[in-house]
């Protein structure tokens, strides 16, 4: 390829993403269909590789630096048996060399599609040479240059943990699993680590950047551990399309670490000095710490201290309300307070330190996010999960076992959290037709009422007579108040009412 070539490759790549006008060697104008067919024909053959490099190398635009990755990485992954070892190592070492070289100065886009090259290299031949199993050793030197570098290791190791986490189109899931448990092994708790050590350098100020790079440091680095946590490492193959998380199996070998008080200590002061998408990252770790096997611990009494921690954490965020004005923290913190039941037994959860208080608070912040519904529709059913959770428990669990009267307060929470679902639930009504559509109605909502409505039996059979006593005082005053409508109305058609009828008909309706 020569410079004459390359500034043809640069016009197809303007006009392919932004429209830009290029003509044919004839002089006819060229469409974005065309320009694209043209481009594609690069990842035709293995022989274009050269070429993709001479582009990375010399060219000065950024969409023609995509191109010439995306090629690349199509051309590695459909003509790898092509390639010797010795070529494959080659690839590699260019491209990380490129990107220690120009890493920080390129578009995010091109930077993106180099590390995801890279990763695939490395993917693909984890067990040609150990030379690709040491690249979370080579991002290292990254990890200690510039702060940009330090962003760009990040980046690539986030990708990496990805790239051998998720099945690749073409390959079985039998090598899939082969490269993947190598690499649990061989290479991710280092990576881990990795993500924790530069959480800590950001608290203790080690790192010396500006708000921006820093902003960028801790989301990358949180984004590592919550990928790290989430790592398939018993090839379950989870549904990445829920956002419920199960047990999380971390090997044996990563026990200190995830025990260690300063640990989950960190991950919530970051929650409380940082704002989304920083506070709720660091929320997301905590849901996956608290999901960790029961087995991990060596012995009851370390499990209990670990609850004891999160409880305390969980505490002194409800009783200050920290982030829990940001949507995101907000949601994110429902589904770690679902979560705590499904992972420990009620029977833990009433010995720990301060659950009686721990209870109150969570009724409040129920009752609280119920009747703020119109902001947490989406959220509500993990509370209600939370409660669901508790009160199925108590059977199970002798009343003189750990807090003096947990029974007693739980049903007196219940009760408290139902009333305020009921009282919610029928006053919406009212509000969403005042506001005449600029209101979604959360009954209109079959997703997110489906699930409440799957919890809510297994609580009210709970305190079953007080709670039916409370939705008949409810409900037969407005069954009474509905026959006197109609009755006044005699044979004619609502529609005929006044106004002020016809919106108390629909209420009540």
């Amino acid at each position: 390829m020569d410079q004459q070539q390359l500034a043809q490759v640069e016009s197809l790549c303007e006009t392919l993403y932004t429209g830009a006008a290029s003509t044919s060697e004839s002089g006819e104008p060229i469409t974005r269909a065309e320009a694209q067919s043209r481009l594609l024909s690069l990842q035709s053959s293995a022989d274009y590789i050269p070429q993709c490099q001479y582009i990375l190398d010399h060219s000065q635009s950024h969409y023609a630096r995509l191109v010439a990755s995306n090629s690349l990485t199509e051309l590695i992954t459909t003509h790898w048996n092509n390639f010797t070892v010795p070529q494959r190592i080659d690839i590699r070492n260019y491209i990380l060399g490129y990107l220690a070289n120009q890493g920080p100065t390129p578009q995010d886009f091109v930077v993106t599609s180099l590390i995801k090259l890279v990763c695939r290299i490395t993917k693909l031949g984890w067990f040609d040479d150990k030379t690709h199993r040491e690249l979370a050793d080579d991002v290292t030197k990254f990890l200690q240059a510039t702060v940009d570098h330090c962003i760009l290791g990040l980046k690539i190791l986030n990708q990496l943990v990805d790239e051998l986490n998720i099945p690749t189109t073409g390959r079985t899931l039998t090598q899939h699993r082969k490269t993947s448990v190598s690499f649990r092994d061989v290479c991710l708790f280092k990576v881990f680590q990795l993500g924790l050590t530069t959480l800590k350098q950001l608290q203790t100020r080690a790192i010396v950047a500006d708000p921006r790079q820093e902003a960028i440091l801790g989301e990358q680095a949180l984004s590592l551990v919550v990928r790290c946590l989430n790592f398939d490492f018993i090839g379950t193959n989870p549904d990445e399309s829920t956002e419920d998380v199960g047990t999380i199996q971390a090997p044996t070998s990563w026990r200190n670490v995830l025990q260690d008080p300063a640990t989950i200590e960190m991950l919530f002061e970051f929650y409380a000095n940082t704002d989304p998408p920083r506070s709720s990252k660091a929320m997301e770790a905590v849901i996956l710490l608290c999901s960790v096997r029961r087995s991990l611990f060596p012995t009851d009494k370390d499990r209990a201290e670990f609850l004891g921690r999160l409880m305390t954490g969980i505490r002194e965020l409800l009783k200050n309300q920290t982030g829990l004005q940001h949507q995101d923290n907000y949601h994110q913190f429902c589904r770690l307070l679902g979560r705590l039941k499904a992972n420990y037994q009620l029977s833990e959860l009433v010995k720990a330190d301060g659950y009686l208080e721990w209870l109150e608070l969570c009724s409040s912040f129920t009752v609280q996010s119920i009747r703020n519904w119109q902001y947490s529709t989406n959220s509500i059913h993990y509370l209600l999960a939370l409660w669901g959770r508790l009160v199925a428990a108590v059977p199970y669990v002798r009343p003189e076992t750990g807090a003096r009267g947990h029974v007693q307060a739980l049903e007196k929470q219940v009760i408290t959290v139902v009333e305020a679902y009921v009282d919610s639930m029928l006053g919406s009504v009212e509000t969403v037709l005042r506001e005449e559509g600029a209101l979604d109605d959360p009954l209109d909502d079959d997703g997110s009422l489906k699930e409440q409505l799957d919890r809510l039996p297994v609580i009210c059979r709970f305190q079953y007579g007080p709670i039916a006593n409370y939705i008949l005082a409810k409900y037969d005053p407005l069954l009474a108040k509905y026959r006197e409508m109609m009755n006044h109305l005699g044979t004619s058609a609502t529609s005929s009412a006044p106004p002020d009828v016809q919106q108390q008909v629909a209420i009540v309706e």
